[in-house]
């Protein structure tokens, strides 16, 4: 279980953040809204590269990947979150004025059926979820 307040802490000192965005796939030629993609971001450190930042970029994105695992549980019987393997290439957003980031990409679908379309009932289920955030004191989209 994630400790909240080191969590808040984490999240400030790392000006982590969190977007959530609909998951659309093609199935049978039809365009599906399945799910929903969630990319969690932290601020890369200012150090010069090396074994000590590569070292930094990989905790950071550990930390991001137990947040985004510690979501499992709100997202009810049938959903299921699968994360993206690390990807150490810093991520530039207008958001934060093109600061390197490193980002933890995942997806929230149905695991009964991936192509089972988004109800309104899964994004009811959705606002635990960025609520959790919230409370972990990751931000929407930017500090």
């Amino acid at each position: 279980m994630i400790e909240v307040g080191a969590t808040r802490e984490w999240a400030a000192a790392n000006k982590a953040c969190w977007e959530v965005t609909p998951l659309i796939e093609k199935h049978h030629g039809e365009l599906l809204h399945v799910g929903y993609d969630l990319s969690l971001f932290a601020r890369i450190p200012g150090m010069p590269a090396g074994e000590e930042r590569h070292a930094a970029i990989i905790a950071l994105w550990d930390r991001l990947q137990e947040v985004a695992q510690s979501l499992a549980p709100l997202l009810g019987g049938d959903g299921r979150i699968d994360v993206d393997p690390f990807e150490e290439a810093g991520r530039l957003r207008p958001e934060t004025q093109f600061a390197p980031e490193v980002m933890l990409q995942a997806r929230l679908f149905h695991s009964s059926d991936y192509f089972a379309p988004v109800s309104s009932a899964d994004r009811e289920r959705l606002r635990p979820i960025e609520g959790r955030l919230t409370e972990l004191g990751l931000r929407a989209k930017t500090w």
